[in-house]
């Protein structure tokens, strides 16, 4: 295989998930978004020959960076106190009790990423729903962009090159559970044949001869 992906639907693949990805980090919706399972789909394509790993890694990587940024950029907007979004169409669909109701319980964690914005960043990348929010509560914490992608960037390659790394092993590994599943297949139907064979015998031994 040479140059980005050998496959151009595996190429279309890999756009789609890039931007599935940057709405995971990006979008409040991301909170339920499984972007682990598509970046292990990535994974099976680079294990498959389908597409470059490097390119699997850097796309994963890059759309969840750039998620993050928008998303934070998304939060700042609003202000230094909102966390969720006060002008369009869904922040007038939000009731005051719901915002308020976030603001408080986000108040902990506002607090301590402040504390620690690149810490708290990295950490974020590995936890589902937390890549989603985290830019946001450090939007609000008055961190800057610079300050959270040093600690995102660099988590965001370990997480994609763990699962990419995953999907691959596991497409690698199809094909010998294949194998042993035909070379196996025979031996097993004649255990479970036999054993069928003794439970009916031994069964009709505890039955006993039918009366004349």
């Amino acid at each position: 295989m040479s140059g980005w992906a050998a496959d151009p639907s595996a190429a279309g693949t890999a756009v789609l998930v890039a931007v599935l990805l940057t709405a995971e980090a990006g979008l409040l919706v991301g909170v339920v978004m499984p972007a682990s399972s598509l970046v292990l789909g990535l994974g099976v394509l680079a294990g498959a020959g389908a597409l470059s790993p490097a390119a699997a890694v850097l796309t994963a990587a890059g759309a969840t960076v750039l998620g993050a940024a928008l998303g934070h950029h998304a939060a700042a907007r609003g202000g230094p106190g909102s966390l969720l979004p006060t002008a369009g169409p869904l922040g007038r669909l939000l009731p005051a009790r719901a915002r308020a109701l976030a603001e408080r319980l986000s108040a902990p964690w506002v607090e301590a990423v402040g504390r620690g914005p690149v810490r708290a960043a990295a950490a974020a990348q590995f936890v589902a729903g937390a890549r989603t929010l985290a830019p946001r509560v450090a939007a609000r914490a008055g961190v800057r962009p610079a300050e959270m992608l040093r600690g995102t960037v660099p988590a965001a390659l370990v997480w994609a090159s763990c699962l990419v790394s995953a999907g691959a092993l596991a497409s690698s590994a199809l094909p010998l559970v294949r194998s042993a599943s035909t070379a196996l297949g025979l031996p097993l139907l004649v255990v479970a044949t036999a054993v069928l064979l003794v439970r009916r015998r031994a069964g009709s031994r505890r039955a006993g001869p039918r009366p004349a």
